[in-house]
């Protein structure tokens, strides 16, 4: 498959203006790319890395995916490129894997399209090893490029986002995602509009038994809103589960929630028991503790205990639930 070929159709018009900045030579020494999980951001940014690492690029900008340098990226194999993400799925990137990151940058570059770096996720940098990263992003090896990918741009350090320049990912249209996924074997029917924005995550939980962990996080859920379950027992079933799984399903059913509360109607993929328990709580408190969601995300990339984080969230939302009955 050529890169191409791999491209997401929604992409096109953003890679116009990728491929003409890596022809001009106005590729930035920093590239931060962003989006939320499942809009196609990585796809993007291996597309921008393959086509920065080649060597006889097409007239669309794109990676040949003939030369050998292809071949090695493709393989696993290319000797200019260098990768720093977490030791552990969910830690910290440490300054010492950081000091390491570089002195390899530093390399002499073994084919003249120079050196690479991919950091991800950059949000998972710690404030040690991102005051590190800045020398580099300051002065980097000539010909240099380093790669950062973020879910969440707004938790990067101000300092690393400002040496970078910022390609916003978007989304599809819901039209453009429906065809997507319609191509990959999936039914788009009665996908919500949230999901809709982020075609590859539902791609991904079409693959991962989704469908029955999402059952039972709803169940629980539901139990919870009802005031009839313990959020502590709660907790400690979701925290046993795929961390990224689970933060996606929390996002959309918590804005969902939000929807039902201010009497918007309820998101047509909300479950019954959810969307009537929306629409009994307040949205003043439901608000609040959309914004600790959003807080829980970020503490899932720290070494925070996972299962507390969960119970602290939880237990806000029973005391929400307590205080509407």
């Amino acid at each position: 498959m050529t890169a191409a070929r791999d491209a997401l159709p929604w992409q096109a018009g953003l890679w116009a203006h990728m491929s003409r900045a890596i022809a001009d030579g106005h590729v930035g020494h920093g590239l931060l790319f962003c989006g939320p999980p499942g809009v196609g951001k990585r796809a993007f940014a291996e597309r921008t890395v393959r086509a920065l690492l080649c060597r006889d690029r097409t007239a669309d900008g794109d990676a040949c995916d003939r030369c050998g340098a292809c071949h090695q990226y493709k393989a696993g194999t290319h000797p200019d490129l260098s990768q720093l993400v977490p030791e552990e799925t969910g830690r910290l990137i440490k300054v010492e894997a950081v000091r390491a990151f570089a002195e390899r940058l530093q390399l002499t570059s073994q084919y003249d399209t120079g050196r690479l770096g991919w950091i991800e996720p950059a949000e998972a940098l710690s404030a040690s090893a991102a005051n590190s990263l800045l020398k580099t992003l300051e002065e980097p090896p000539a010909g240099c490029h380093i790669v950062l990918i973020t879910d969440r741009v707004s938790a990067v350090m101000p300092t690393i986002r400002s040496r970078c320049q910022l390609w916003r990912v978007p989304p599809p249209a819901p039209a453009e995602a429906r065809a997507w996924l319609s191509a990959q074997g999936i039914a788009a029917e009665g996908l919500d509009s949230d999901s809709l924005r982020t075609p590859l995550a539902v791609h991904t939980r079409q693959s991962r038994d989704y469908d029955r962990l999402e059952a039972a996080w709803d169940a629980d859920l539901a139990e919870l809103l009802a005031a009839r379950a313990d959020a502590v027992e709660v907790a400690e079933r979701a925290a046993a589960d795929p961390a990224d799984l689970w933060l996606d399903w929390l996002y959309r059913r918590s804005g969902a929630l939000l929807t039902a509360s201010l009497g918007q109607g309820a998101d047509a993929e909300l479950p019954a028991p959810l969307a009537r328990a929306g629409a009994r709580l307040e949205p003043a408190a439901l608000q609040r503790w959309c914004a600790r969601v959003a807080e829980t995300a970020r503490l899932a990339h720290t070494n925070a205990d996972w299962r507390l984080v969960i119970e602290s969230l939880l237990l806000h939302l029973s005391e929400a639930v307590r205080r509407t009955r």
